[in-house]
């Protein structure tokens, strides 16, 4: 489910570049070669043939002609020209760059043109961005910070919408599963985009916001007909889903969506023109949300790799500031009726909740309303501080961060009370709501947690607190969840 499906690979060097061999020739003859005597083979004739026949490579060799305490440097490119880029219920969807470029060699071309000026670029944005994280939360965070920009932004794919041309973005769920836009993958991964590009997060919505409404051109087949959010579009790159076959979350997706939709209005100075279309649909959503709660019964929520959960007392609060955040998008719309009579049915939830939900010694809350002497990590009461919706008392927030800081182990708090892993993105959602020194501390377990382990794969989002154990997951986009701090 991580790998490209199909295409065109392109290794590529200056035309002008002097001292360069490049060669397409198999592994064993090209490292041999270059090795024992300094060049690259010739072209080997029998380039059509299985991958794993003398796995055929593409090499280049530059020489620097570099004396002494001189410099020179060269460069080369990598391009994967998808040709397509997503199959959206029966529509080819193509790449965004085809909008600019006719061919892959002429977007290669413009790479190579412009190479110079796009260092300079991208070098003032690292030091602009590392500036930032460092302000916010000191250089370990940034450390961090910097090290899953390239993770998140590697799981997105722009492309023309096939419905009305305009620039549609995608995310792969990588390494969990291979889901198309994922919706609570994009979820805990939304802090990146709410931070550095929030316009990026509304265009990843439109493939979602098109199905759900019925509005991808496809047969009744793939009538969306159920009362609640989606979850996915298919497996990558094919959107070809039944409703029927969805991996069902009702409450944790309609959730989800609601609450993206008003951080990004918020982000966005307010601008919700483009819901038009979709009012009847977030209704649908919200009254749904609204008949489920305050207890939620036994649904999955997106944590579903440990197991059922019924009665989870963290997946209703998501439910609550889901209609928090409803009812916010309705006051930017003008309903102010409609959005008086959500946010007071948040509130009386809440009331709920508490009740509920508070451990009966009342020093925290429960992981599920049904049992005492348990716990979890209520990540989903970030988007409540953060949206200003303040549904939830102060005190719930901070009981919580003091029950989690005397459970904290050697790389950070457990995930909840049933294992002792936890999930990083979620991890620093709970303590961006901390205290400075509460924060601090859990950005310096997760770095030692970096450093440390001896699992070297890309970033894992789920490991172990005591022995640093990937648990599972990697490379997964979800790991731009610990800009969260970035967001207060």
């Amino acid at each position: 489910s991580d790998r490209i499906n199909w295409g065109y690979f392109y290794l590529s060097v200056g035309k002008d570049a002097e001292g360069v061999a490049t060669s397409l020739s198999s592994d064993v003859s090209s490292r041999s070669s270059f090795y024992n005597h300094g060049y690259l083979p010739d072209d080997d004739d029998n380039l059509v043939r299985k991958v794993n026949d003398n796995w055929p490579v593409m090499a280049v060799k530059f020489d620097l002609n570099v004396e002494g305490n001189a410099s020179n440097s060269n460069f080369l490119t990598l391009t994967m020209d998808e040709v397509k880029s997503m199959d959206y219920f029966g529509t080819e969807v193509l790449p965004w760059w085809k909008t600019i470029y006719e061919k892959a060699e002429d977007m290669i071309e413009a790479g190579f043109e412009f190479y110079e000026q796009v260092v300079k670029d991208t070098e003032a944005y690292d030091q602009k961005l590392i500036e930032e994280f460092t302000e916010v939360g000191g250089e370990k965070y940034s450390d961090l910070l910097s090290l899953v920009h390239r993770q998140t932004t590697g799981a997105t794919a722009k492309t023309t919408s096939p419905i009305d041309g305009e620039p549609w973005h995608w995310m792969k769920e990588i390494s969990s599963d291979g889901d198309v836009s994922t919706v609570d993958v994009i979820y805990p991964a939304a802090p990146f985009f709410l931070y550095l590009a929030p316009e990026t997060l509304r265009r990843m919505f439109m493939p979602l916001l098109f199905y759900a409404n019925n509005s991808t051109g496809a047969t009744s087949e793939y009538d969306y007909d159920l009362p609640w959010a989606p979850h996915h579009l298919g497996v990558w790159p094919i959107c070809d889903i039944l409703a029927s076959d969805q991996e069902q979350m009702p409450v944790e997706e309609s959730g989800n969506f609601l609450i993206m939709l008003a951080a990004t209005a918020k982000a966005q100075n307010n601008s919700i023109e483009y819901l038009s279309p979709y009012w009847p649909l977030l209704k649908t959503w919200a009254d749904y949300n609204v008949a489920s709660l305050p207890d939620p019964g036994d649904q999955l929520c997106t944590d579903d790799f440990e197991g059922p959960s019924p009665h989870n007392v963290n997946l209703a609060a998501k439910g609550i500031v889901g209609l928090g955040a409803y009812a916010m998008l309705l006051e930017m719309k003008g309903d102010a009726e409609g959005s008086e009579k959500y946010m007071n049915i948040a509130k009386d939830l809440v009331g709920n909740w508490t009740e509920m939900g508070v451990d009966v010694d009342g020093s925290h809350t429960r992981l599920q309303f049904n049992l005492d002497d348990t716990w979890s990590l209520k990540y989903n009461l970030f988007f409540d501080v953060q949206l200003g919706l303040n549904l939830f008392p102060k005190h719930i927030i901070e009981d919580d961060l003091k029950h989690y800081d005397s459970l904290s182990n050697e790389y950070g708090v457990p995930l909840d009370s049933r294992g002792t892993f936890t999930k990083a993105d979620w991890l620093m959602w709970v303590y961006s709501l901390g205290t400075e020194e509460q924060l601090n501390a859990q950005i310096e377990k997760l770095w030692k947690f970096a450093d440390e382990t001896e699992d070297r794969v890309p970033f894992t989002d789920w490991y172990d607190t005591l022995s640093a154990k990937q648990q599972g997951f990697q490379a997964r986009p979800v790991m731009g969840g610990i800009y969260a701090k970035m967001l207060l």
